[in-house]
């Protein structure tokens, strides 16, 4: 087999494919991942046979093959390690393609996050008192003053820059006091699937108001024609209650496979 580095661009119909093949869709945080990874196209007997994307630290976190070569896949996949250097894979539990080459390798894994796909009646009701606010990028400073721990919703103000100018920030109020912030992103511009993300004031925490953001975004996503989802990672029980309480269920993880 042949790996050859390519754009992401030139394996966008595999990747369409794939997308298309799994029996959930994508994660926020893997397709954020993607953008700033290496893509590599894989040939076999002068043949496209699949790609692979590695992000900058040598974390797998996408490899496709189409279904011709798949009882071959094996093979390939260890091609892939070895020659790209995978340290890590990065794996949904419902990418069966991808989860079955690792433990086939009999790698060690933990679980790095949950996974909600699902969704059933939420263990609340609806708080009409709850202001939700779409802003504008006049709110960038006032988002920026609160608690570090805002930061769950972006990484730096170009990225919440961008996000207000091309999603969906809104400023959740009650009583005229700023509870907390929530996110609606879509997953991928090409699919109807968003992801919802929740913050909420540390001095508002313990109220179910994670839990009232949740249902105010999801109502919100469902509205705009949008299928929403979400996740936490593993240890963060709080974020786990939360969206548990607003209907969510998870039946699948986020793994991290160690290669070395």
């Amino acid at each position: 087999m042949i790996i050859e580095k390519t754009t992401i661009d030139r394996i966008k119909n595999y990747r369409t494919d794939y997308l298309n093949s799994l029996p959930e869709f994508q994660e926020l945080f893997i397709e954020i991942l993607v953008n700033s990874s290496d893509y590599y196209l894989l040939k076999s007997d002068n043949k496209e046979i699949g790609y692979a994307i590695v992000d900058m630290e040598g974390i797998l976190i996408e490899y496709y093959l189409i279904n011709r070569f798949i009882n071959e896949g094996k093979e390939f996949f260890r091609q892939v390690k070895k020659d790209l250097s995978v340290t890590k894979v990065y794996c949904k539990s419902f990418d069966s393609i991808l989860l079955s080459n690792c433990l086939l390798c009999s790698f060690p894994y933990s679980v790095l996050g949950l996974l909600y796909r699902d969704y059933d009646e939420p263990a609340i009701e609806k708080d009409p008192e709850i202001n939700m606010e779409r802003v504008g990028l006049s709110s960038v400073g006032l988002i920026q003053r609160q608690d570090d721990s805002i930061k769950v919703l972006f990484d730096t103000e170009q990225q919440l820059v961008e996000f207000i100018t091309n999603e969906n920030v809104f400023t959740f109020n009650k009583n005229d006091e700023l509870i907390g912030c929530g996110m609606v992103i879509r997953t991928h511009l090409d699919w109807d699937y968003c992801d919802l993300g929740v913050w909420v004031h540390p001095s508002k925490r313990g109220n179910s108001y994670g839990s009232q953001i949740l249902l105010c975004l999801r109502e919100f996503a469902i509205n705009n024609n949008m299928n929403p989802s979400c996740g936490c990672a593993i240890e963060n029980t709080a974020s786990k209650k939360a969206i548990e309480k607003s209907g969510f269920v998870s039946k699948y993880e986020l793994i991290n496979f160690k290669t070395k």
